[in-house]
């Protein structure tokens, strides 16, 4: 069964901002997003170019900290021990 529905624009240009290739149909990309919000998972590309507008110096403070944070945890597991 299909079903008709209506979208603005803006709504149309957000959808197809999230395609992962041009042909791709717009309930290809709305079934994704519904099992995503429902299982509560989400595919690891969602996440790909996440950093893409962060400068690199920005990145590399991530980074660091991310390492930071690895190396502390890891201390306090060796430390219980």
């Amino acid at each position: 069964m299909v079903t008709t529905i209506q979208i603005d624009e803006k709504t149309k240009h957000l959808l197809d901002k999230l395609k992962v290739h041009y042909r791709q149909s717009y309930n290809e990309v709305i079934e994704k997003m519904a099992k995503e919000n429902i299982g509560g998972k989400k595919d690891i590309m969602f996440f790909a170019g996440a950093w893409k507008d962060l400068e690199d110096k920005e990145v590399e403070n991530i980074k660091k900290s991310i390492s930071n944070l690895r190396k502390s945890s890891t201390k306090e597991l060796i430390d219980r021990t």
